[in-house]
Order: structure tokens, then sequence, then C-alpha cells
């Protein structure tokens, strides 16, 4: 009987190697997939070392998909799957063996769980051969990096329990599902865990999203999920998609920063354009992907609008996406770079991580964005109506800042996401920055479930807090309070809301709403 386990050094052509002997796609094959070249870069940037393979895994979204599918086809494809597992340190077979068998051994289980990085599982097909994937992600020194979404994955390995903070990622299946289904199943993992609903199988997803769909194809093989498809399948999970539609960075950061901050996923649906002809752009197709980071870079916030209101989304310079033909936390970067069109026609764009037609990297990039984000359903006060309030109070703050009104020494600097009464209360409670008994009272007070906050900074001290019921209504009194932790700022905000010259000013509009609260304080 063959050998379930095995213990290899970690190298590039390796790994080609243990793709290849694992499914039944050929060297060529392999080689020729852009994964292969990802995964190249990617296990050079989190260092790993060893491999361990367990080589006869059940895989439950895999099995789905050959019950749903492969399982009725006259060729006999395997059911079994292998898994390699990631170490960052260097072992051997013997090593690994004696561990097992309880014979003394360099190895221990803390050992080796310190050192995990994660594993993929290789499908028994002949093309699409990335399975389930949860790698380690990328390392990141001064914080830039950010992962909202991650959460835990364990992996028994011959009775050791291991785990990886990362989110699950796997390649398109071109017969049980499309790129929107992958980016969806990826989504699932991170609002499974948040809004405790199940997590459907690719094949399951790809079945939900075209139920009520006109007959124009097959639902399997796939060819593909429309935008309303995709919003299908959300609403079967039980959650509610919330669609963005922009080509305006500006919009597209200050959402994704909204919604990941709250650890939510997106999933972004975009026009590809092989710009390697700079005055020809060769439209490639529609493409989907999961949104599952983003990094910040050391710059200021740019000024946006005609007010100059200054938001920390603005900071964004790039974002990671589960691309399902690229591989786990893929880049894509805001280079302030346009697709030329034609007819004095721009798209703003970002750069992917994707081929164009020569092989060569750098001249693809993704355009015309819309964003799908699953909404827990009593999330119904949309992101714009809180920047939209948020950016009138800033205006008038900036108005009292030059008039000398009110002890701030320059602008505002902002940050706006969802949240939760949880998170919010357990970030207060490690915040000594705020008057004990404030903080008191505050902590004993009931709040909804789901807050939208906007936090005010004067360069990187935090001066106060707007929380806002994202479960009201739009026509309600959606501004629930404001956590102030400056004393004398918290007596000249609520000494000039009582004035009624500025009351008249505000009265019936959004940022009326926030004054009316500190007036009555």
């Amino acid at each position: 009987m063959e050998a379930a386990l095995r213990v290899v050094d970690y190298d590039y052509e390796t790994l080609k190697k243990l793709l290849v002997e694992y499914s039944e796609a050929n060297l060529q094959i392999i080689t020729g997939k852009l994964h292969s070249l990802y995964f190249q870069e990617y296990f050079e940037n989190i260092g790993a070392k060893t491999i361990v393979i367990e080589g006869k895994y059940i895989d439950r979204d895999f099995l789905d998909d050959y019950a749903g599918y492969y399982v009725k086809c006259f060729h006999e494809y395997a059911h079994k799957c292998a898994r390699l597992h990631f170490f960052q340190t260097t072992f051997t077979q013997d090593d690994f063996t004696s561990f097992l068998s309880g014979v003394d051994s360099t190895l221990t289980k803390s050992f080796l769980s310190d050192n995990y990085l994660g594993f993929i599982v290789v499908k028994p097909l002949p093309k699409t051969v990335i399975g389930r994937t949860c790698l380690k992600t990328y390392p990141s020194s001064n914080a830039s990096r950010n992962f909202p979404i991650i959460r835990d994955y364990s992996a028994n390995l011959f009775g050791i329990e291991l785990s990886v903070k990362t989110i699950a990622f796997q390649e398109q299946d071109h017969v049980v599902a499309a790129c929107a289904t992958s980016a969806l199943w990826s989504a699932f993992q991170g609002t499974g865990m948040l809004f405790q609903h199940h997590i459907p199988s690719p094949v399951s997803i790809t079945q939900m999203a075209v139920e009520l769909m006109p007959l124009e194809t097959r639902s399997l093989p796939s060819a593909g999920l429309t935008l309303y498809q995709m919003a299908h399948a959300i609403r079967k999970v039980g959650l509610e998609p919330f669609m963005i539609q922009s080509d305006y960075h500006y919009l597209l950061k200050s959402a994704i920063y909204a919604y990941l901050r709250g650890e939510i996923p997106i999933i972004a649906k975009f026009s590809l354009y092989d710009v390697s002809s700079k005055t020809n752009p060769r439209f490639m197709g529609l493409h989907a992907v999961a949104i599952t980071g983003y990094r910040l870079d050391s710059s200021t916030p740019t000024p946006y609008g005609a007010t100059g209101f200054l938001s920390k989304a603005t900071q964004i310079n790039r974002i990671y996406a589960h691309d399902d033909q690229v591989g786990p936390f893929a880049r894509m970067i805001f280079d302030d770079t346009k697709v030329i069109m034609g007819n004095e026609r721009y798209l703003e764009s970002l750069l992917t991580s994707w081929l164009d037609e020569n092989g060569s990297m750098g001249n693809v990039r993704a355009a015309e964005f819309a964003l799908l984000v699953p909404l827990y359903h009593k999330i119904r006060i949309p992101f714009q109506l809180i920047e939209t309030t948020v950016v009138r109070f800033d205006a008038l703050l900036n108005t009292l800042i030059n008039a000398r009104a009110i002890n701030l020494t320059q602008r505002c600097e902002w940050e706006i996401y969802l949240t939760t009464v949880n998170r919010f209360k357990k970030a207060l409670l490690e915040n000594n920055d705020l008057d004990s008994a404030e903080r008191f009272k505050i902590l004993d007070s009931e709040f909804p479930r789901f807050i939208w906050l906007a936090t005010a900074y004067q360069t990187d001290t935090r001066m106060f807090d707007l929380l806002f019921d994202a479960t009201d209504i739009e026509q309600g009194n959606f501004f629930v309070r404001a956590v102030v932790y400056d004393q004398s700022l918290d007596f000249t905000l609520k000494k000039i809301s009582k004035q009624p010259s500025v009351r008249e000013k505000v009265s019936s509009t959004l940022e009326g709403r926030i004054l009316d609260w500190f007036s009555k304080q």
C-alpha cells in the first residue's frame, strides 16, 4: 500500500512536481498556470522550508463537487485528494516519523505549530488542481498590510493539531464553478464565521445562483455568473447584497476600508484590459475576486471634494484579493494610471497580477468596478449616508476651527467603518484616554448590535468618536452619540451647539443631528 506520509524539502520545482504527481495534470499545464508563478514568490515571502504530504485526504468541498458532477462522468475520477502542509523550518522524514512513533526526536508539537504556514489541497483533476488553500498571510513589519477578515483554520496532521490564521482560497473549477463562484466561496468563509451561516461548497453556490434564472445555458458546466445571480446566492445563505458601482477610486477605497475594517469581505466584479498596446487596449473579459485586505501607505490623507475632507481610506495604495486565476491575497495596485479608451474617454484602473497575451506582467488592468457587500439583514444604513453626514459635520468643524471658535489646531483626519457594539466596547475598555466616570457610563449603556463608527484624529491623537446606528432607517435619527476624549473640546462643542445662530444654520440637516445631541448633554 502506498504511504500516505512524505516529507520533502521545499523548493519551487519540487512544488510543481508534487502538483503534477497528485493530480491528473501534466507539467506543462502546471507550469502554464499563473498560480505556479505566484506561489513561487508567495512561499519565498513567507519562508517555506519543508513540505509534509498527506497523500490520501478527503476534502469536504471537493467531495460535494465530486458527488454533484464528477461521480456521474464515464471517466473514473478519484475522490481523494492530497494535502500539502508547509513549514518555515527544516526537518526530515526520519525526524517526523520518529516524532509520530514516540521515539526521541528534535520535533515537538509546539515547535511544529509555531512554524506552520498552512496547506494546499491538490485535487485529482486534469486542469483545475488547486483546491482549498489556507496559507499564512504576507508578513507586515510596520502594520501597513491589513487583513481584517482572516480567521483560524485548523488542520489535523496525523494527530497533530495545527492552525493558521487566514481566509480560504481555491482555484476556479471550470466545470462546477466560475470565478464569481470562487469569489463568493472565499467571501462566505468570512461571513460564515461573522454572521453564523452555513458555508456552501462551490457546486452548491453555482446551483443556488442559477436556480431562478432563465435557461440561457446549463448550470453545470458553469459558464459564469451575473451580478444578479451572485446577489441571489448571497440571499440564499441568509444575507443581503449591497451593491456599489463606481469607477471613482475615492469611493472604492472608502467602501473597501469601511466594510473590510468591519471584518466583512467584499466581492468585486470588473473588466480586465490588456494595455500592452498603449493606443488600443484589448478587452479580456469580466472577472470577479474576493477582496480580503488592503495596504496603507505612509503619506497623509488626500483632501476630497469641495470641502477638503481628509479620510484615512485615501491612504490605501493597494488591495489584496483572492483571485482564483492568480492566488490568495493577490495584489491589485492603485497607481493612478487610466485606461485610454479613445474619444477622450478614460477609465480609472488598478494594476493586476495577470499576464498579458505575451506572457508579461504589468500590462493587465482592472476597471469598471461593481462591489457586492454581503451584509446581515439588519444592517440597513449604507456607508455613503454616514460619510455624507461626517463630511458635512467636518466642514462645520473646519469653519469653527478657522474662526478660532473651537480648540482644535488643525483639520481633523477621519476613519469611518462598520463595527459591532462588542468590538467598540472592548476597544473602549482598553482606552485610558477617556475620563473614568464617562467610560463607565458608556460601557454601561445600551447600543445597537451594529454601529457605524467615525473617529476624528489630530495627527495621531484620537479626539472623538461619532456613533451611528447601522440598523436604523435612513429617515430616522440614526445618530447615537459622541464620545469625546478631550474634556475642554467636549465643553466647547456643547456650548457652541446651544447657540441659536448655529442651531438655526444646521437645523434639519444631517450634521444638525450631531449638534442636536451635544445641545442636550
